[in-house]
């Protein structure tokens, strides 16, 4: 018999592939979008049900729980690309809604009488910037709201782990990327250009990032919802490998054919809450899942820049 699986977040890019990979197995699943519906309908398949819910307002995400009563429940919503700068005093409460929508669906999860699994993403940002990819059990140092909030729904859920019936993982994701990835992330914007034959300028080159191509990503989190692992574990999805943004790009002009000049490289100057290098190691989920990351980056970008080609053609 099937999952019956919700996903918050499941009409964003990896909630998408997320869902897809579901349906192709037969599972019923349901996706969780915003009250004024999702930003990019055309990433919802037509055979899943859609929920336009206020991850904020218990008593409709209660409704939502009742009306899917899930299996498998993937918690990825989240505040991701907002300004990741301080916002003025008047607007400090916000900073907490991420970790308060948390709060508000396990208190609704709670309720749930055949949920079997709780997964909730993070991102290896959460650790802030070291030299050597860190492993889980590396203290966290967040430099943005966002990544802030994210360690402490981490720590919140394991508090109130006791309370519930079902365990709660967290998945803490590399940069992860792929065809139908918004172009207001750096990869799917060069890839673009080098296509449509424009000059780009790529800002703070000697970064590091870990990449993990989109389909890596969902069976590691696949893997984690037919895991027993027990509540609380913290597990990184990333390759551990950290090639630096420079050398990401060389690729991508390889992989389309595009000559070097068509690119600017600018090292503009580092504000205190970005961070450099973006790692982690991810041996524990080697272990305890037999995952790991498996499409290299050349061809991840390959595949990512056939499909923009395909829509340009």
């Amino acid at each position: 018999m099937g999952e019956r699986v919700l996903i918050t977040g499941g009409a964003g890019f990896i909630g998408s592939w997320l869902a897809a990979s579901h349906l192709a197995d037969g599972d019923e699943v349901h996706v969780l979008v915003r009250p004024a519906g999702p930003s990019q309908p055309e990433r919802v398949h037509p055979r899943t049900v859609v929920h336009a819910v206020d991850l904020m307002d218990l008593q409709q995400v209660q409704a939502c729980l009742a009306r899917a009563n899930p299996t498998v429940l993937y918690h990825l919503a989240s505040g991701a690309g907002r300004d990741p700068s301080i916002p003025p005093h008047g607007d400090w409460p916000a900073m907490t809604r991420d970790l308060d929508c948390l709060v508000v669906l396990l208190a609704a999860a709670a309720e749930c009488p055949e949920l079997r699994m709780m997964i909730r993403s993070g991102s290896l940002a959460e650790y802030g910037s070291w030299p050597e990819p860190p492993p889980e059990t590396q203290r966290e140092q967040p430099r943005t709201v966002y990544t802030a909030a994210m360690v402490a729904g981490a720590h919140y859920s394991a508090i109130v782990q006791p309370k519930l019936r079902f365990p709660v993982l967290t998945a803490r994701f590399a940069l992860t990327y792929g065809p139908g990835q918004s172009e207001n992330y750096m990869l799917p914007a060069l890839l673009r250009c080098c296509l449509s034959g424009g000059v780009f300028t790529v800002q703070r080159p000697d970064n590091l990032r870990d990449m993990v191509f989109v389909d890596d990503t969902v069976e590691g989190l696949r893997a984690m919802a037919r895991s027993h692992l027990p509540g609380g574990t913290i597990l990184n999805l990333s390759s551990g490998r950290t090639p630096t943004v420079r050398q990401i790009v060389a690729t991508a002009l390889r992989v389309t054919g595009t000559p070097a000049d068509r690119i600017r490289f600018e090292a503009v100057e580092t504000p205190n809450f970005r961070v450099d290098t973006l790692s982690g190691a991810p041996d524990l989920a080697a272990s305890l899942l037999g995952w790991r990351a498996r499409i290299s980056l050349e061809e991840g970008i390959a595949r990512t820049a056939r499909s923009f080609a395909e829509l340009v053609a």
